[in-house]
């Protein structure tokens, strides 16, 4: 099936290349290319496409200024950039890859073909799928947490503590060590002795520390080298 395209980047060689790339692949039509966020800004909002190859840094409008002033998300984003810090803000927007620049053909079909799997993948799902839940006893109950809606676990000795984004604070009696290894399979990485976090939620990390909305967290030197290559792995 035809992928509609678009190109946001304000350097023409990069939009030049893009579209070379883009035309040596059947399944790719590129429906537009822009020199700003400005100028894409009414296309993207009048007609979205398929996919959209952004980059992050661009004078006046940013990419992702140009995304917090669309209504809707981009049924699949590929960022564009320069600058691999970036690539944490992209968890934001679910984006399914970054090419760094300079990139070749070989690395751009690799992010097709990410952009591919994940379309095959959502066209077979079952879109009435209840969201996954994870079940914990507080007290004398038990709690039904949604996965997705945590931002991130905080050990207190015997005990762990969910924090999720309606503000819900969850006190259970578990293991971190068998809990990291349970919610491995939901994007979780330990980042510490006392937290493990949410890594779709991640706002900005560095080799010390990660924010996630408003708390910023401790990173161990135990566990820098596992969120460094947890983040490198992303940008391959």
């Amino acid at each position: 099936m035809m992928l509609n395209c678009v190109i946001v980047d304000d350097e023409p060689f990069a939009r030049k290349l893009l579209q070379d790339y883009c035309s040596r692949l059947q399944d790719l039509k590129v429906t537009g290319s822009y020199a700003s966020g400005m100028e894409a800004m009414e296309a993207l909002r009048q007609s979205p496409p398929d996919l959209l190859f952004l980059d992050i840094q661009m004078p006046g409008l940013t990419g992702l200024d140009l995304l917090k002033a669309l209504p809707q998300q981009m049924p699949y984003l590929v960022f564009t950039t320069a600058y691999s810090e970036y690539a944490v803000q992209g968890f934001e927007w679910d984006a399914v890859d970054y090419l760094l620049k300079p990139f070749d053909f070989p690395r751009f079909l690799k992010a097709i073909n990410k952009v591919r799997n994940r379309k095959v993948r959502l066209s077979t799902e079952d879109s009435a799928k209840a969201p996954e839940y994870l079940y914990v006893k507080e007290g004398h109950e038990h709690v039904k947490l949604d996965v997705s809606e945590i931002l991130f676990i905080k050990g207190q000795k015997d005990y762990v503590q969910f924090h999720s984004r309606n503000g819900q604070r969850t006190l259970a009696l578990m293991n971190m060590k068998d809990l990291e290894l349970q919610l491995a399979q939901y994007q979780f990485i330990r980042i510490h002795q006392s937290y493990i976090v949410n890594t779709a939620h991640l706002n900005r990390w560095s080799p010390e520390t990660v924010q996630i909305e408003e708390a910023t967290l401790p990173v161990s030197q135990t566990y820098r080298n596992k969120l460094k290559d947890y983040f490198a792995s992303k940008l391959k």
